[in-house]
């Protein structure tokens, strides 16, 4: 389960990584109106700077993506810590987020390898190779 566990983290990788830079192509991809409706994201967010925030989370998440790919034991809590945050406090802080289906799609994938983490995570195999 080793190997799969290094290669689940590299997909997760790669596919946050689209993720996070796909807006920065709907310019190019989407027509000007719709493009108008997705710059909407984050309106009527808690914070007043949530780019910023967004910015420290996205580090944060790659730090622990690297930390799994070495079995750090911090990793493991950091990944646990933001999957929490991104499911149970992030839709009230950040605001309304909207997406199409290209978006909405990624992001579904990216969940599922996000689940295939925790899950591998807390088997034996993985728990007695973190450091």
């Amino acid at each position: 389960m080793a190997k799969y566990f290094q290669k689940a983290v590299l997909m997760t990788a790669a596919l946050y990584a689209v993720f996070f830079f796909l807006p920065y192509s709907w310019q190019f991809i989407y027509a000007e109106e719709i493009v108008y409706v997705l710059s909407t994201n984050g309106v009527g967010a808690v914070l007043e700077s949530p780019s910023l925030f967004l910015t420290i989370y996205s580090i944060l998440y790659v730090l622990s993506l690297l930390g799994l790919y070495s079995y750090k034991k911090w990793a493991k809590w950091l990944f646990i810590t933001l999957i929490a945050f991104q499911l149970l406090i992030a839709p009230y802080v950040l605001g309304v987020s909207v997406s199409v289906y290209l978006d909405m799609s990624l992001g579904y994938l990216l969940s599922l390898f996000e689940g295939a983490l925790l899950l591998m995570l807390f088997s034996d195999e993985i728990s007695s190779k973190l450091k």
